[in-house]
């Protein structure tokens, strides 16, 4: 099973968000999506994310609280995915230098419901968003 973590992060009511490549080796290619990765070896979720943030955007952030964890496996996907969603803080403002990806963006959430996005990153967005503004009457 691959083992995955993913980062949201929110900046005055915004998500970063990365275009991803257009490569056959990637899965959801060419959609918007959270940042992150695989685990290495005895690492754990939180710094595995931590980790890949840094590697892929240079920002730097601890993985505040955890959103979602999901176990799937799709269509186009032959290993089963487990993947932990956790809210970031960032905890040094730097410029962002992208290393992987076409390119990123910060979107409002009602704008998110309209890009090509990969659906479980949407589902944990939509998660955190509705935790954040409280709207825990949807969740009962």
């Amino acid at each position: 099973m691959i083992e995955s973590v993913k980062g949201i992060i929110a900046v005055k009511n915004t998500y970063l968000l990365q275009l991803r490549d257009n490569k056959k080796n990637i899965y959801f290619p060419h959609f918007w999506g959270l940042f992150g990765g695989r685990l290495y070896e005895s690492e754990t979720y939180a710094k595995a994310l931590e980790r890949e943030i840094k590697e892929e955007t240079n920002l730097v952030v601890k993985a505040k609280r955890k959103i979602l964890s999901t176990n799937y496996s799709m269509f186009n996907l032959k290993k089963r995915r487990n993947t932990v969603y956790y809210e970031c803080k960032i905890l040094k403002k730097t410029k962002i230098i992208l290393s992987e990806g076409k390119k990123y963006n910060f979107f409002p959430f009602n704008q998110i419901k309209e890009l090509k996005i990969i659906p479980m990153d949407f589902v944990a967005i939509h998660t955190h968003y509705y935790k954040v503004n409280n709207y825990t009457s949807l969740y009962r």
